[in-house]
Formats: structure tokens, sequence, C-alpha cells
């Protein structure tokens, strides 16, 4: 806590709302039975007393595909808490999820820390959601080979899963489809047998999912909040299980995660790649809501929150924040955040609705997007070190509010009979008082250049600014 003492204003005047912090098992329950929540305690007080809202991590069975978090009772012990196996039946430093006494200890811990959370903050409600462990998988090796695991992955695949898999067919996202497809979809043998080279990842993330389940289900019988679970990506598509955590919930494993794992809410990604925009798509898929609980840091992270908040994003957090407070990447993203904060009330107004979205657009390329009666042509400014970004609200079919830099947003019709649209009014809108109210009317070489007038909104200021417009379509 007194490290964090001086962050907690510095948080406020970057205009974050709240803090992903994590609780260790092994601090809560030092000695087997014995808890102590005085660090957890601390945190929620300080972030009450700050006006923030907290996320907190259970750092516990696994850390990064690793198992330093369990208490020294937990790892000392590794007959009763077995390890994961080399195929050469060495122990590695990671606990194996086919132990039940790893699970249940895991498990009743989760719960008592649930139940004291609900005493003390079960009617202020600091605390919006919980991770149940961070970055789960199997490293350095496709799947755990110890004698257990072994066992199950010979035995047939459950019938849990390849029901989950036949009732959801229609929809599976298609990397998934695709592997199951190569056995003709069956859904009688075992796990090589209905998912030949891809068995071990999903071998790994179906029991993974099933001891996160447990856990999670142990947590939420004290106290009913939403629960995720994150995954350490890919680093490419070249990469194979065991270069990242084989079995943790990467998007291709969301369905296997879906199915061993009901009771999290949601799957959700670490982004650490250059591709931001492939990978959240990625994890919208399935009805899977987004939500970033990590994210590089650099320049891109001021037009990445656009985007992701455009696309429904519930969190948008760079990781480790607090050591690059005074970065200039930080200012600008400070900015990005005081913007969405003041538009958070539109933008809850359309969220999941189907009529927001984001953009990310690389300097001097375009993107097209279809909201309402019009096609949206999001041309980005050359030259741009950032990529061009925004997000995009259709209030109606032919009234829109937007957000963001460094493009042109062109609005183009599409109907045959009325080909020709135009933009009846446009304004810069300011925020005053606790809301946004029209500033500057927009008109002729503000909205369009040459013969192209009053068709085109412009987001050229070098900052973010939010502009709001009425169209219509004519012969």
């Amino acid at each position: 806590m007194e490290y964090m003492e001086p962050f907690w204003p510095a948080l406020k005047r970057f205009h974050l709302n709240s803090v992903i912090a994590p609780v260790y098992w092994e601090l809560i329950e030092p000695d087997e039975g014995r808890y102590d929540f005085a660090a957890m305690d601390e945190l929620i007080f300080k972030a009450r007393e700050h006006d923030m809202k907290l996320v907190l991590l259970w750092f516990a069975s696994w850390k990064n595909a690793g198992s330093s978090y369990p208490p020294g009772w937990v790892r000392q012990d590794t007959r009763r808490f077995p390890r994961r196996q080399t195929r050469e039946g060495e122990n590695t430093n990671a606990l194996s999820c086919f132990a039940e006494a790893s699970w249940s200890a895991d498990a009743k811990a989760f719960a008592a820390t649930m139940k004291h959370l609900k005493e003390i903050d079960g009617t202020q409600h600091t605390v919006v959601a919980i991770q149940v462990q961070n970055e789960p998988g199997v490293r350095f090796m496709p799947r755990d080979f110890s004698p257990e695991a072994n066992k199950h992955f010979g035995s047939k695949v459950p019938k849990q899963l390849t029901s989950f898999l036949e009732k959801n067919k229609s929809r599976l996202i298609p990397e998934l489809e695709t592997i199951w497809k190569k056995s003709g979809y069956e859904t009688n043998g075992t796990w090589s047998e209905i998912f030949g080279d891809d068995a071990n990842e999903i071998f790994m993330a179906w029991y993974i999912g099933s001891y996160i389940e447990k856990v999670t289900v142990a947590g939420k019988k004290e106290y009913e909040l939403p629960m995720y679970a994150n995954a350490w990506l890919e680093p490419n598509a070249n990469a194979k299980p065991g270069d990242y955590p084989s079995g943790g919930p990467t998007a291709r494993m969301v369905p296997i995660y879906q199915a061993a794992a009901p009771h999290i809410d949601f799957l959700a990604p670490d982004i650490y790649r250059a591709d931001f925009d492939v990978v959240c798509d990625r994890y919208k898929r399935m009805d899977n809501p987004l939500f970033i609980p990590e994210t590089r840091r650099g320049p891109n992270m001021a037009a990445n929150v656009f985007y992701a908040v455009g696309e429904g994003a519930l969190c948008f957090s760079p990781f480790g924040i607090d050591k690059w407070l005074n970065s200039p990447d930080t200012l600008a993203l400070g900015k990005s955040y005081k913007m969405l904060s003041d538009l958070i009330p539109v933008i809850t107004e359309y969220q999941g609705s189907g009529n927001m979205k984001g953009f990310l657009v690389p300097s001097g390329e375009t993107r097209i997007l279809e909201m309402g009666d019009y096609q949206l042509k999001v041309d980005a400014q050359k030259d741009r070190p950032i990529p061009a970004y925004g997000l995009i609200i259709a209030k109606s079919n032919d009234e829109f509010l937007a957000a963001g830099e460094g493009c042109a947003i062109t609005f183009l019709s599409k109907s045959t009979a009325q080909p020709h649209a135009e933009l009846l009014w446009a304004y810069e809108l300011v925020f005053s008082n606790g809301q946004w109210i029209r500033q500057r009317r927009l008109n002729g070489d503000e909205t369009g250049t040459g013969s192209n007038h009053n068709i085109q909104l412009q987001f050229w200021t070098g900052k973010p600014i939010v502009l709001t417009t009425k169209t219509f379509a004519y012969e």
C-alpha cells in the first residue's frame, strides 16, 4: 500500500476510472485454513477513497502458465499437489490440472476470499469483476505428460464437450470447425481420433477450463460477480502450442472454454501483438464480450482505446501503467480517456446495439464501414506515426456522432434510387457542465474539398474531437 500511495491521485489525473490489481493466494492463506485479507481490504478502501473501481486478479494455481503464487504449503508438497510433467516424467514448476487436491484447495481459498469480499463490499460494489487465474496453459511443451494426464488423453472425449460442439456446430468459429471437420465431425473417440494434430491443445484447454470452472463455481456460490479468464496469445501464425501456453483461452479455444467453464462470463485477450484490431475481432465471436485486461504500452494506446470502446469493449487496460505515468504515450492516453469518459453515457446507450463501431486505419489507407443508410469511407491522413482512429455511433439511419483524430469520413448513399448524399448539418461538440453542446457549425471547406463540399466529417486537428451530423440522400 505504501508503494501505491502516490499513484492513486496520478491515476485519477489521467482519467482512469478503475484499477486492475492482483490478490495472492500465498498471502491470503499463508498457512492452510488460516486467512489474512488485510492487504485486499486496504486495496479496496484506498480505491473507494479515490473514487475508483477495482477488478481483482486471483493469482492462485497459475500465473503466466506457472505456479509461483500458491502458498508454500502447496508448492512444497508435490505428492499431495502433483506437478505437470515432461515426456520424460520430470516435474515442472506448474501444478497439474488433473489433481483434485489442487483445485479443491484453490477453490476453498477462493470461496473464503469471495465470502469476505461480499461482507466488506457487497453493498458498495467497489470490486466489479474477478479474473480467475492468470494466463493459464502449458509452456515449453504441448501438454501435460504426467501419468494421470496420459490416462485421460487416451480416453474418449467427454460427452459434455462433443454435445456442445454438436449443439453449436452452425456457429462454431472457423478455426475450430475446420479442425473438427477433418475427423468427419466425429463425436465418439479419443482426443487424437476426433481432433488429430490439434488434440494436445484442445485436451489441455478442456481440462484447464474444467479446473477453472470448479474454482469459479466455488467463488460464485459465496458472491456472484462477473468472472473471466485471460489469455497469453500466440505471438504469430507459425507459433506452436507450448511456444505460448497450450490450453489457454486463446481465440480458437473460446468454444472449448465455453463448454468446459460455463460459469466463466467471458474470455479476455492480453494483447501485446501489433494486429490489435484483428485480436479484438476474434474475441467478439460466439457471443463473447470484449474485455482487454492487458495490452502493450506505446504510442498506439491512445488510438487503440477508441477502437476497442467503439467495438463494445467493457475494459481497456494498458499493463503496468504505474511504471510510466509521465511518458508522452500516457499523456496522450489520458486525453483519450478524458474524452471517452465524457462520452460514456452515449457509449453505454448504444453499446451492444450494433449501431456503434470503432476504426483503426493505417496512415494513407481507407476503410469502409456500413452504418444506417450509408457507407462511411474513412480515409486516414498520410504520414501519420500512428493509425487514424475513432468511433462512430449511428443514432438513427441518418444521424451520426463520431469521435476521433487523423481522418476524414465521407458519407456515401447505399440507395440506387437516391445515389447522392450530403450533410444536412454538422457541428463540433464540446463538453461543458456535464453535457455535450453544439459549438461550431461546420460547412464548406470544413465538410469537404473542391467540388465535394458538405459530404464529409474532417478530423485533422491533431487531437481527438467530437462531431455530429445529420445526412440525407437524393436522386
